[in-house]
């Protein structure tokens, strides 16, 4: 799995995913099939990509495809599907046309960009071709992967006494609309990396970890702020 999340603004766009990647492994014994979980784990998966547009393109799900990374497959979609004309509008149908020829992989996609001055944010499902379309009318925020981190520590929240009843505790609110574009990365960073710190500490496979990489989109240029590179 992995954590992605699309934090919207009225200045721009920010995009952020850690880069770990976590294999198992099917073995079958007479009729019993085992599953090794996180058999083989790499720090070095890019999960999100700048498209020659202007847009960016992050991924979680299914990070293999015909028993190889997914990430080269997607770097070759871009390279010769994906022009400096080419609409936002038109990447979701392009990701599904590039993949249609084979057993699709279940992979979730999150597109972002401009249109003149409209920000356009899509998720799409690849295993069931499903896309949608977020409401950036408001500035906020859309994630997927491992969102059980995130989601706790922003939805309302009660807890049980002894006696089982459940008393709410206050819910404080994110104030989106006050955001400005740095909040928006640092929010972003704090989310991937917030996950990351929590499942370091939890009894559960670490499918999110590695470096940050954060990706800002404005109407007027589109740029890395943090990114790992090949050393």
């Amino acid at each position: 799995m992995t954590f992605i999340i699309a934090v919207h603004v009225n200045e721009g766009i920010v995009l952020a995913s850690d880069r770990r990647t976590t294999y198992s492994r099917y073995i079958t014994h007479d009729s019993t099939i085992e599953n090794y979980v996180g058999i083989h784990v790499t720090n070095s998966t890019d999960k999100t990509f700048l498209c020659p547009n202007g847009a960016g393109i992050s991924i979680c799900g299914d990070a293999s495809f015909l028993n190889k990374p997914i990430t080269g497959f997607i770097q070759d979609m871009i390279r010769t599907k994906i022009k400096s004309e080419t609409k936002v509008s038109d990447i979701p149908q392009t990701i599904i046309d590039y993949f249609k020829e084979s057993d699709t992989p279940n992979t979730t996609f999150l597109i972002a960009g401009y249109s003149s001055e409209q920000q356009l944010i899509y998720k799409l499902n690849l295993s069931t071709n499903e896309v949608a379309s977020i409401d950036t009318s408001a500035p906020g925020a859309v994630w997927d992967g491992e969102v059980s981190t995130l989601t706790r520590l922003i939805q309302p929240l009660a807890i049980k006494s002894d006696s089982g009843i459940y008393q709410d505790l206050p819910n404080e609110e994110i104030l989106w609309n006050y955001f400005t574009l740095q909040d928006a990365v640092d929010f972003a960073r704090f989310a991937v990396e917030t996950t990351i710190q929590t499942m370091r500490f939890k009894n559960v496979i670490e499918t999110v970890g590695g470096a940050v990489d954060i990706l800002v989109i404005t109407p007027d240029a589109t740029k890395w702020l943090q990114k790992e590179s090949l050393h």
